[in-house]
């Protein structure tokens, strides 16, 4: 393909400047970027003021002199056929923006560079990083001083009222700690990218189960896996079952809480794994929230961030989290994941691209 045949079909032009992010077409001539036109958005972005980017060297145009090397990286790239992709610094009317930059090569010599500006979101996210951090520390450390001092008051309560008003404010400062932990650890997931691999369930369930057995001793804990079943997961499958156990145990009014773990395959030859529980069950806004058939409001958010927590990892896996309430009582919450034999690829999923 010629510099001229770039840009020059009509509905590729009507595409190339309607198009929101900035684009320019450019061919390599003694290694060098050259452009052949930039659309309306390449324009109004980096010079504003000229009427035709035209024959202007691409990189000294709006590559700082502190990332040209970079620049000279992708160009030899695009030289030999090959596609590009990485958050970049270039120079604006604005100054210094981060952008998103797919350089996609295209005939001989000749490519596209397209840039998405991502300098807000990335700040943005950046603050709410930090934002978290502080709040997290703050929080972790003023419930260790409630909990403390909830402990000095039973102690030397006098009565049962106060002893008891004593110990509820620390069940409720530990369930607060609780909370901030597990905020931690879905920060570390969600920005963790996910390989899929054959993982064998008994393994990672029977561990999970002895686990709990030991926190939960007032607790019952059965389990039904075969050991032959395996589903496409990764490492963070355990958090899964250990969030699914737990909050079967741990939110259970009954006199002797009991969570069932039990699985196996669907008609369509999925592996369904399953926690089921005695106890009062999840109110119906809240499955429903979890679930995402209902939006989160003041009114309707969950309690905690367990269930968020497996259904956000499982559906990183390409799998479906469903929660039921029998009507004979108790909660079942059950995993739906795709086996390694019925899955040609075990992709890497990004959960945190930008």
């Amino acid at each position: 393909m010629t510099a001229d045949e770039l840009t020059g079909a009509q509905p590729f032009k009507r595409l190339f400047n309607q198009l929101q992010d900035p684009v320019v077409a450019f061919e390599l001539l003694d290694r060098e970027p050259i452009i052949v036109e930039g659309n309306e958005a390449f324009v109004d972005t980096f010079i504003p003021d000229t009427q035709s980017v035209a024959g202007e060297q691409l990189n000294d145009l709006i590559v700082p002199a502190d990332r040209r090397d970079e620049a000279t990286a992708f160009d030899r790239r695009t030289e030999s056929g090959e596609s590009n992709a990485a958050v970049v610094e270039r120079l604006t009317t604005d100054g210094r923006r981060k952008f998103v930059y797919r350089g996609v090569p295209c005939g001989e010599n000749c490519g596209f560079a397209i840039y998405t500006d991502v300098t807000e979101k990335l700040r943005r996210e950046r603050h709410l990083d930090v934002l978290q951090r502080v709040l997290r520390h703050n929080l972790r450390n003023d419930l260790n001083i409630v909990l403390g001092e909830a402990d000095k008051i039973r102690r030397a309560a006098e009565t049962a009222e106060v002893k008891q008003a004593a110990a509820s404010i620390k069940t409720t400062a530990q369930e607060l700690a609780n909370l901030s932990e597990e905020a931690k650890i879905v920060q570390g997931v969600l920005d963790e990218p996910t390989v899929l691999n054959p993982v064998q369930l008994s393994a990672v369930v029977d561990s999970v189960a002895a686990d709990c057995r030991q926190r939960f001793d007032d607790g019952t804990i059965r389990v039904d896996c075969p050991p032959e079943f395996e589903v496409c997961a990764d490492d963070n499958f355990r958090i899964v079952v250990e969030s699914l156990i737990d909050n079967a145990i741990r939110h259970n009014t009954a006199a002797t809480p009991t969570a069932t773990v039990s699985v196996t395959t669907t008609d369509d030859d999925r592996v369904e794994f399953s926690v089921a529980d005695n106890g009062p069950g999840i109110p119906d806004t809240e499955r429903r929230v979890i679930t995402g058939d209902e939006e989160i409001t003041p009114l309707t958010h969950g309690s905690g961030l367990g269930l968020w927590m497996a259904r956000w990892i499982v559906e990183s896996y390409g799998g479906d989290l469903a929660i039921d309430t029998p009507a004979s009582g108790g909660t079942i919450v059950r995993v739906y994941l795709d086996s390694p034999t019925d899955t040609p690829s075990h992709p890497s999923r990004e959960n945190g691209a930008v």
